[in-house]
């Protein structure tokens, strides 16, 4: 590997595998999620969806639910400050409480608080709602008809949104070209399938101030949501981000239960504390957009892909959330993906009356990778070239340009396309699974497929920085203020052997605080593989700056220069002379104590490309690169059509592994997912319902389904990242689908191109049904 001389530089906590700081509350179950809890006069709310897909209110009765002994306040539109809400608040088109129009099955309609949750969701039976149905538009492609019944009235079209970029000279590419290829691909609408569901407490103290306690991955983005829509001051809004028992994505905007029990708190002066049931987590938690993409890919004669275009059509559902984002992410993607000079991008997302959908690990890129790497299997077997041979010459190299204008910043690619094939033994699997006998009822096969995605986040929104906070107690207690958000994915333990690397201190001896807008620095939150670039860069030089004090002050007690001295092992001392070195708490007394001072470092990350970004300058939206590729082997059954995959093996760019460990457990938590993508999962609706809203009926991964897992971390070392690492979070669940579709291919000689691929695809592109 190219990168195994970079890796001289010795560490004593970065590199090494430590158990998570919150490992200990979990297995224990000590640690409280938002059920666990519960607040002095608490109240229990509810909320009454729609079970229309489409329909004016005419009239709302909340008279016999008001009644009903336990009821402490019942609400409806008129109740709220009726302020349109969206992600993007150019394209705010949902209420929190429907005032004339329903939109999917599950749209909020109207609320009740109550004593206990049975009281609650009696109380619901009780409202009366006269609808006058009206027609629905299912189907996206459907929805951009012109004669389609509109999914919002005052709409000119059902086009929530559309994007349209080239680079290069698309079409005189394809004039030029010696072959031309068009593929068309379709993926599915995945639930998020947290194991806990959505909920939330809202709250009004008695100066007025409202503290919402969430399960966000974006509190500062949350409180800012919340008072636009209570048309509250932002300073009148606290989030504190309870544990998360899940996230993925699902938690990154603002759920309509938290408005909702805000303002029902508001009404009876007490907490009031949602929780989704399971069928209305699978009804109204939103899923992954699911994307039809159509690939038209010109190459050379050699070979060499000289243009792409690609066309992707979106389900939105009924209101705008993430759609716009993910699909500036699959242009991204398009644009970036393998050395292709020309590239161009039409992408429409459509509003239908089906749940609305959001942001899923990945954000857009499993599914446009799904077309990308399926498509280059197709036109390798087309060409008659070995499918890693196709892609190793079509790979980027470091210092090349992509088509948008991204520098490729690693060697990556190459790197771990390499190291897979070896791995799992490409050439002789390839060869032995070509040679079985035509006849067998389980025949196997091999496919590969490789990635891209950013390793620090976004510059979409025009910001990408943050800060963060390290203090040092009397007593030698390292505490550090970050927003880095922890929803499982252990950026706690991350922050901690950062500091604890450079303050020479045990990362478990460090205290962190990381959930409350009062406290924590202004961030983004937790998405797009963002947090360790981020967040870590911000830790590391408020530890810089802290330990710099302190070899200061330490300096004046060895009467040393502070150059002189280093800290390590929960010691500070002279670096030839260790055996004088002293704990470290004896320094920070000395300090509050003989100095009169206190220690204390401030970090931040800037990236001054952000704002250029979003005005159009020249920057690109990935502020760094990482590459991965993953090779499945699979085993086919003709007869039943049932899949099996049996082994992948998974070669991905990390940077520094600050925590080997998590990073293998991210790895191989994506690619679980990644393998339900493929296999079994999607959400069923049948004129805009779900009908399949349980664990029953909606196909998880069990134990006995996941595959044996390789993990292989490829260190590339030459980046700006927090001792080198780049962020892991997304990289894994991105190629899997594709690699088992061109395994399967491989196995069976057919291809299958919607999600997920199900027995009865694979008998159908058998001929068998």
């Amino acid at each position: 590997m190219k990168n195994e001389p970079l890796q001289a530089e010795k560490h004593w906590l970065i590199g090494k595998s430590e158990p998570k700081i919150d490992g200990y509350q979990k297995v224990t179950g000590d640690l409280r999620y938002i059920d666990d809890t519960v607040l002095p006069g608490m109240l229990y709310g509810a909320i009454l969806r729609s079970p229309h897909s489409h329909a004016r209110i005419r009239k709302i009765d909340t008279g016999k639910a008001e009644a009903l002994k336990g009821v402490r306040a019942v609400i409806t539109a008129a109740d709220t400050e009726k302020v349109k809400f969206s992600f993007r608040p150019e394209q705010a088109d949902n209420l929190v409480l429907c005032d004339e129009y329903v939109r999917f099955i599950g749209d909020e309609v109207a609320a009740v608080a109550a004593e206990t949750p049975e009281i609650a969701e009696q109380a619901l039976e009780l409202i009366e709602v006269d609808y006058e149905m009206l027609p629905a538009v299912y189907h996206y492609q459907d929805a951009l008809k012109e004669e389609s019944a509109r999914v919002h009235q005052e709409a000119d079209s059902n086009i929530a949104h559309e994007m349209h970029t080239e680079y290069g000279d698309v079409e005189a590419a394809f004039a030029k070209a010696a072959y031309i290829y068009e593929d068309h691909f379709e993926t599915s609408k995945q639930a998020h399938c947290c194991l806990e569901t959505r909920a939330c407490i809202a709250e009004f103290d008695q100066s007025g101030r409202l503290t919402v306690r969430s399960q966000t991955q974006t509190p500062h983005t949350l409180r800012k949501e919340l008072a636009m829509v209570l048309n509250l001051p932002i300073s009148q809004v606290r989030v504190i981000r309870m544990p998360v028992g899940g996230g993925f994505g699902n938690r990154l905007v603002m759920d309509m239960k938290e408005p909702i029990a805000a303002f029902l708190a508001k009404k009876t002066k007490k907490p009031v504390r949602i929780s989704n049931s399971r069928q209305e987590e699978f009804m109204t938690a939103r899923p992954r957009y699911p994307y039809q993409i159509t690939l038209k890919t010109a190459v050379t004669k050699e070979g060499e892909i000289i243009a792409r275009h690609c066309t992707a059509t979106v389900d939105n559902g009924a209101y705008n959330d993430k759609g716009p984002n993910t699909m500036s992410y699959c242009e991204n993607v398009n644009s970036c993906f393998y050395r292709v000079p020309n590239t161009k991008f039409d992408g429409y997302i459509a509003y239908t009356n089906n749940q609305y959908c959001t942001g899923f690990r990945g954000f857009g890129n499993p599914q446009i990778t799904f077309a990308i790497e399926s498509q280059m299997d197709l036109i390798a077997d087309r060409l008659g070239i070995d499918p890693a041979r196709f892609r190793l010459l079509n790979a980027h190299s470091r210092d090349e340009v992509t088509s948008s204008g991204k520098i490729i910043d690693t060697e990556s690619m190459r790197d771990t396309l390499e190291v897979a094939m070896e791995k799992a033994r490409w050439q002789e699997k390839r060869e032995l699974y070509a040679k079985q006998p035509e006849n067998a009822t389980k025949r196997r096969g091999i496919g590969l497929a490789c990635m891209l995605q950013s390793g620090g986040g976004s510059r979409g929104y025009g910001f990408n920085s943050t800060e963060a906070f390290v203090k040092i107690s009397e007593e030698g207690q390292v505490t550090i203020i970050t927003p880095a958000v922890e929803i499982g994915q252990g950026p706690q333990t991350a922050m901690a052997q950062i500091a604890g690397e450079v303050l020479g201190v045990p990362s478990r001896s460090i205290h962190i605080i990381d959930h409350d807008t009062d406290i924590i620095p202004f961030d983004l939150g937790t998405w797009g593989s963002r947090t360790t670039f981020v967040n870590g860069i911000a830790v590391q030089e408020a530890a810089e700056q802290a330990r710099n004090e302190l070899l200061e002050l330490a300096g004046k007690m060895f009467a040393l220069p502070p150059a002189d001295l280093i800290c390590r092992d929960g010691k500070i001392g002279p670096a030839d002379q260790w055996e004088k070195a002293v704990d470290f708490a004896e320094v920070t007394r000395y300090a509050a104590y003989t100095e009169g001072r206190t220690v204390s470092g401030k970090g931040r990350f800037f990236d001054p490309e952000a704002p250029k970004f979003k005005r159009g300058e020249g920057s690109h939206n990935f502020p760094n690169l990482v590459y991965g590729c993953q090779i499945a082997e699979v085993e086919v059954d003709v007869e039943t059509g049932q899949v099996k995959v049996l082994n992948i093996v998974a070669a991905h760019d990390v940077g520094k592994a600050i925590n080997p460990k998590a990073v293998e457990g991210q790895l191989e938590g994506g690619i679980i997912q990644g393998v339900g993508y493929a296999l079994t999962e999607g959400v069923v609706e049948q004129e805009g319902r779900n009908r399949n809203p349980s664990f029953l009926d909606y196909k998880i991964l069990s134990s006995s389904d996941i595959p044996e897992m390789e993990i292989i971390i490829v260190e590339d070392l030459e980046n700006k990242g927090p001792f080198k690492a780049k962020g892991v979070g997304e990289q894994g669940i991105v190629p899997t689908a594709p690699a088992i579709a061109n395994a399967i291919s491989n196995a069976i000689g057919a291809r299958i191109y919607d999600l997920p691929m199900k027995p009865e695809k694979i008998l159908s592109a058998l001929g068998q049904l």
